[in-house]
């Protein structure tokens, strides 16, 4: 069996080492634009030159020369930015499985990760589906749930992700080629696609917001969008990572409001219903301060995030 897997992110790119140490390697395909990637892979010094292949993901032709020049009977793809067509999905034998950082169908999206954060969701889950011309709705080979934590941030819960990703390969590939495989189709009514998150998905609104929703796109937002957006005085701040906090006084019904500031404590903020939040790192024009360090940025008592 030779096995290609597309990727789009250096975490995901571990499960090519399983691959590696069966000798099913063919090959890893990652999109142009992702320098970075490219960079980390070809000095990592795990992947010949001859097995990396960087494509124009937009361009099929590429792709299907690759699939064609490596003689691939099966493609894994790990967080890859294409939806293939089903001219590409029918070239190899075996067929183009997915694995999904989501539990399915509910997080059908290209970012399953920051919607089960933002959501507020308990669990969260790897899913392995056998790719057809649908946007995450093929038949699904492996699921695997796991508890998602209160402060599980996006780039914690990839690493999980990633974890349970690679326990799932190993027994992805045994039934594939034990054919012993299982496909069970998706019930797709009432389902929604999720999106990719934007601006609105990553800024705060203190009145409407409850403390568990701005701790939850805070977490969702960290590390890729510095947080979650808010804004002081004008400026453009991002929230990293916040914890609850109590205070022995009646705390204010201004959502948003500073009630606290100083080098001792750091920053309290009161959220809707009157729930209250520390601000342990910020990220602003001045870069990155956490704890006391905050009130450099002019962070004051009294005043308000908007």
């Amino acid at each position: 069996m030779k096995t290609l897997v597309f990727c789009n992110n250096i975490q995901s790119a571990q499960i090519i080492f399983e691959l590696i140490r069966r000798r099913i390697f063919s090959g890893i395909v990652i999109p142009s634009s992702n320098s970075e990637l490219v960079n980390e892979i070809s000095s990592s010094g795990y992947v010949e030159s001859t097995k990396m292949f960087v494509v124009d993901h937009n361009n099929d032709s590429e792709i299907i020369d690759v699939l064609n020049d490596t003689q691939s009977n099966v493609c894994i793809v790990a967080t890859f930015p294409k939806i293939f067509s089903q001219e590409i999905i029918d070239i190899p034998e075996l067929g183009f499985f997915n694995f999904h950082y989501g539990i399915l169908p509910k997080y059908r999206s290209a970012d399953p990760v920051f919607w089960q954060i933002k959501n507020e969701e308990n669990q969260a889950g790897v899913s392995v589906i056998k790719m057809d011309a649908s946007i995450d709705g093929g038949a699904i080979v492996l699921m695997k749930k796991f508890p998602l934590e209160p402060y599980d941030t996006y780039g914690i819960l990839l690493h999980k992700s990633v974890a349970v990703a690679c326990q799932l390969l190993a027994e992805f590939i045994d039934a594939l080629t034990s054919e012993k495989i299982v496909y069970k189709p998706q019930n797709l009514n009432g389902s929604v696609y999720l999106p990719k998150p934007t601006l609105k998905d990553v800024t705060i609104d203190w009145k409407q917001m409850s403390m568990s929703e701005v701790v939850a796109m805070i977490n969702a937002g960290n590390p890729w969008n510095r947080g979650a957006i808010t804004r002081y005085e004008g400026e453009e701040i991002r929230i990293v990572q916040v914890s609850p906090a109590k205070y022995n006084k009646d705390l204010p019904d201004d959502a948003g409001k500073i009630i606290l500031a100083n080098q001792q404590y750091g920053v309290f903020v009161v959220c809707k219903n009157k729930e209250l939040i520390r601000i342990e790192t910020i990220h602003s024009a001045v870069g990155y301060n956490s704890g006391g360090m905050i009130l450099t940025t002019g962070i004051k008592e009294g005043k308000l995030f908007v």
